[in-house]
């Protein structure tokens, strides 16, 4: 009864994926929740199911960037390479944990990076960490594709960086100082980072974004209880351009 469980989860994961349009040789940033994956199978093993199951999908010449977020640095002004945990959910520690060298050295914006093409970008350090040099850059220039697994397109750290690209009125840049352990090595570090004012709801709010899904460019896909979603970054990139001129607080407009 295991076994069958288990392959009609690998079932509906590969069907998903192709709903999602997620192509052999494609490079992804994975956006997830966990609960999608324990919905079906309430064990943690079945991250490995998901993993094995995507990397195949894009084969070995397709790549995978996982958010690993730690938000505590612009507090505790420390980030330890190693032993920070993310804090954006189970399976994104089950990635930084299965692969502890290969995460970006951010103390923010960390991601943790699959396929041999993005290892060059493991020992970035960003100092504008929205800029036109960051990783998000990096995303955008290469066509990256966005997929929500089991999450809301609210998610898209990527929007944060074309919120800075396109200059939007409610946040500004500030500077963080502070320090990072990198293995048995500390060392200061400075990082500029787009924060929102403090006078305003600047949260992304998911109407307006679920309003461009267009189920071609712009993918919404059912997995059990909850909602998925892809979309290219230069797609994207493009879409708020048009819709930031025209309505300069669409993102975060109710």
């Amino acid at each position: 009864m295991l076994k069958k469980k288990n392959n009609n989860l690998k079932k509906k994961l590969s069907i998903l994926f192709d709903k999602l349009n997620i192509k052999k040789n494609e490079n992804l940033v994975l956006h997830s929740n966990s609960a999608g994956l324990l919905q079906f199978k309430n064990n943690k093993k079945i991250f490995n199911t998901f993993y094995n199951l995507l990397k195949k999908k894009i084969g070995k010449k397709g790549s995978i960037a996982i958010p690993t977020y730690n938000y505590n640095f612009t507090k505790t002004k420390y980030f330890d390479y190693l032993k920070s945990k993310s804090n954006v959910g189970m399976l994104s520690n089950f990635f930084l944990k299965k692969y502890p060298n290969r995460r970006t050295i951010n103390p923010i914006f960390s991601h943790t990076l699959i396929g041999k093409k993005l290892y060059s970008l493991i020992r970035k350090n960003d100092y504008e960490i929205l800029g036109e040099n960051s990783i998000f850059s990096f995303f955008e220039k290469k066509n990256f594709k966005i997929v929500c697994f089991c999450c809301q397109p609210s998610k898209i750290t990527f929007l944060h960086y074309l919120e800075k690209k396109n200059n939007v009125s409610y946040r500004y840049d500030k500077i963080f100082r502070g320090k990072i352990k990198f293995k048995k090595f500390l060392f200061k570090t400075k990082i500029k980072y787009y924060v929102g004012k403090k006078n305003i709801d600047y949260s992304l709010k998911d109407a307006n974004l679920i309003n461009m899904i267009d189920n071609k460019n712009f993918i919404e896909e059912n997995f059990g209880r909850f909602s998925c979603y892809s979309v290219n970054a230069k797609y994207l990139s493009k879409v708020l351009k048009k819709k930031l001129k025209k309505t300069p607080k669409f993102l975060i407009n109710d």
